[in-house]
């Protein structure tokens, strides 16, 4: 497989990281509570503290970065769209696809539901496809829950392709010129299709600030350290303040401190040599995808087990997290090296593909 010959950017690969543990501890910790696992409220505190499901609007806006600086050398090739859709489809829907069917698998084998029913065969094969449906419930999400944000992933890349044909500048911008439109269109005339109505939310215009953060980065702007330092500091006191904002602005209260914190990793020097803790940030953050999805598996073995343990003390919240965290993490970074890394390679018919690759 081509290399692309860009540096590594380790702090953007770290936030990656950092995003993935948030969405994942939100879902744990609620799941602890649910449970009886939080005598004395500290979890219920700790997510008011902060709103941990931002994590998803960090990825969001790194993965508008990071598409842009990993394309760099197909903008202006003939063959840049079928490349670049050939690198996304490799690396996203082997591990989605695995995780969806057994998801699916487990309920049928249990007996369970989607909400009250195992949905149709076409909300099924929506699910797998990347196409917004609405479940048996109504609501906007694939079989998977989580697949909801891979379903915005893949229609910014649907998008974003063609312009590849163009050189680097006028492709970022039409792309962002196209989405911003789309969605003023919808706050205009109210999308009745529920596929554009999902698709027109303002939160795809999170992956257009990190398209413009990658411009400034090849355009040679980084951030001082103060800056770097200020950025992601303010990012939080952000969050805190606005934990609990009402969804429609999410975009807003939550996408610009997402935005911040990108700005902080992705606007910094390349380091001259990455120290060992570097290279575990980095390590982390390639399972970031893996960690995403495979998550709510371990949160139903963690589940059982805790009831039939019935363990119960002061730091019973905090062992049920950690615990959780660390058996995510753990699975997540087996997964990304047995799995996600040897398909990808297959798939893009290579003996393997580099640990780091951003496309």
């Amino acid at each position: 497989m081509a290399r692309t010959g860009l540096p590594l950017l380790p702090w953007v690969q770290a936030l990656r990281a950092a995003a993935a543990l948030s969405v994942a501890f939100t879902h744990i910790a609620h799941d602890a509570i649910t449970n009886g696992a939080d005598p004395t409220g500290a979890l219920a505190a700790a997510q008011k503290f902060l709103p941990w499901d931002a994590g998803v609007d960090i990825f969001f806006v790194v993965s508008g970065f990071v598409i842009v600086h990993a394309s760099a050398p197909l903008f202006g090739t003939p063959a840049g769209p079928r490349i670049f859709l050939r690198r996304r489809l490799t690396r996203i829907v082997p591990l989605y696809w695995a995780c969806t069917a057994a998801f699916i698998a487990v309920l049928l084998v249990g007996h369970a539901a989607i909400h009250g029913d195992i949905g149709g065969p076409a909300y099924l094969l929506a699910s797998f496809l990347f196409i917004p449906w609405p479940r048996p419930d109504g609501v906007m999400q694939p079989a998977l829950g989580l697949g909801w944000t891979l379903n915005y992933e893949m229609f910014f890349y649907t998008v974003f392709a063609p312009f590849l044909l163009l050189a680097r500048g006028r492709a970022v911008a039409l792309t962002i010129l196209l989405l911003a439109g789309f969605v003023a269109l919808d706050r205009w005339q109210n999308f009745a299709n529920p596929q554009a109505g999902f698709w027109a939310s303002p939160l795809i215009l999170e992956f257009c600030a990190g398209m413009i953060l990658a411009q400034l980065r090849a355009a040679g702007f980084l951030l001082p350290l103060a800056a770097r330092i200020a950025l992601p500091v303010l990012a939080l006191v952000a969050l805190h303040c606005l934990s609990a904002t009402a969804p429609q602005w999410r975009p807003l209260a939550w996408g610009v401190p997402a935005t911040a914190l990108v700005a902080a990793a992705a606007l910094a020097p390349f380091p001259a040599a990455l120290s060992r803790p570097a290279r575990l940030l980095v390590r982390l953050g390639d399972a970031s995808y893996a960690l995403y999805l495979i998550h709510p598996f371990v949160m139903r073995g963690l589940s059982v087990s805790w009831h039939k343990f019935h363990a119960h003390s002061e730091l019973a919240g905090t062992i049920y997290v950690l615990a959780g965290l660390a058996a995510a993490q753990s699975l997540a970074l087996a997964v990304n090296a047995l799995f996600e890394r040897r398909m990808t390679g297959w798939l893009r018919g290579a003996r393997g593909v580099r640990r780091h690759e951003a496309v």
